[in-house]
């Protein structure tokens, strides 16, 4: 990955996103009301855990929200994270 996002936080729509791993974030909404651990893949909401089961398919708002901060940095130079944040 071309830019360092680890602890880094990165506002995405109404949530901020906090890698606590290479493919491990924290993901905040803004207003501090829940906070859950998301990958790529999976998220510990119980929208996920709930609507996965129905839809294998299903990818809940915070899993987007990491994928998006992910490509956002697969593309981006060393010393990018400034930009990223501006998403």
């Amino acid at each position: 990955m071309a830019a360092d996002i680890v602890k880094t936080p990165f506002l995405v729509n109404e949530m901020v996103v906090y890698f606590i791993s290479p493919q491990v974030a924290h993901v905040v909404e803004v207003d501090c009301r829940i906070e859950v651990t998301t990958t790529p893949d999976s998220c510990t909401c119980c929208s996920f855990r709930f609507r996965s089961r129905l839809d294998p398919n299903y990818r809940c708002r915070h899993i987007e929200a990491v994928r998006q901060v992910l490509e956002k940095a697969r593309h981006a130079g060393p010393g990018a994270e400034k930009v990223i944040c501006g998403l």
